[in-house]
């Protein structure tokens, strides 16, 4: 009961002052990050290296996790994600596992429908996310792809792959140049 009010208080003090602390590239960023980076250990497992910039939405803190060495621009919502290390994710990126809302029965207006469960969203090891670019519940994001901007995810994205559009489709796969 003790952790469960310590994470709360945690929170309350994320929402309310550490996530409305400058960017992490104004002047005494590096502070503003470490206290940003500090206050979501207590709410959430993270790794370490992180930037993490202001107005990154948690939810509750529930199943949420990031690696190490990952950058998290602002205005980004995190709901039901589980982010591996060297992530890259632009501003105003929509992580959106978890619930969505039921609209099977056309006798019932949807919003009386309740809730169903779809997944959460596992994102590998060395992934970039472009700017607006949305990833629905129930979806794996594999290792070393890219998402370009202000694509729309439904489905699971190959590794190494390059997808966008609405819906997000298979671009090309990234090539090897450096070997």
């Amino acid at each position: 009961m003790k952790v469960y009010i310590i994470k709360k208080l945690f929170l309350i003090f994320y929402y309310l002052v550490a996530s409305n602390l400058p960017s992490s590239f104004f002047p005494l960023g590096r502070l503003f990050n470490s206290i940003r980076v500090f206050t979501l250990k207590k709410i959430i497992p993270i790794g370490s290296n992180n930037k993490i910039q202001p107005h990154v939405y948690i939810g509750s803190g529930n199943n949420i996790s990031i690696g190490s060495f990952c950058q998290i621009n602002e205005n980004c919502r995190l709901i039901d994600v589980h982010i591996g290390n060297y992530v890259m994710i632009a501003p105003n990126v929509q992580l959106i596992g978890g619930f969505t809302h039921k609209h099977d029965r056309l006798d019932i207006p949807m919003v009386l429908q309740g809730e169903i469960y779809k997944g959460e969203i596992i994102i590998e090891d060395d992934v970039w996310i472009g700017i607006n670019a949305i990833i629905l519940p129930n979806v794996r994001i594999g290792k070393g792809a890219i998402i370009a901007a202000g694509s729309v995810v439904t489905k699971n994205v190959e590794s190494y792959s390059i997808v966008g559009g609405n819906p997000a489709k298979l671009i090309r796969f990234r090539k090897n140049f450096g070997v």
